[in-house]
């Protein structure tokens, strides 16, 4: 679990490893959620590629890999 904390708000991004769904792609759909739903709001800062890698213990290219995907849809 990855915590987010940005200035009173808390959030956790979670991944489940039997969903079939990628991991790249929980995580793109957590952040969207997280937007959608004003959890984090236009400038907030998601934690480093680093922080969720040691956070989640997952490869960083899948990081990498969701963030640039969530820079090509404008998030």
């Amino acid at each position: 679990m990855v915590i987010v904390e940005v200035d009173t708000r808390t959030i956790a991004f979670h991944l489940d490893a039997r969903s079939g769904v990628p991991t790249y792609l929980q995580l793109v759909q957590q952040v969207k959620h997280a937007v959608r739903y004003a959890m984090l709001r236009p400038g907030d800062r998601l934690p480093t590629a680093r922080d969720v890698v040691e956070d989640l213990a997952i490869n960083p290219n899948t990081v990498l890999k969701a963030y640039r995907e969530l820079e090509r849809e404008g998030f």
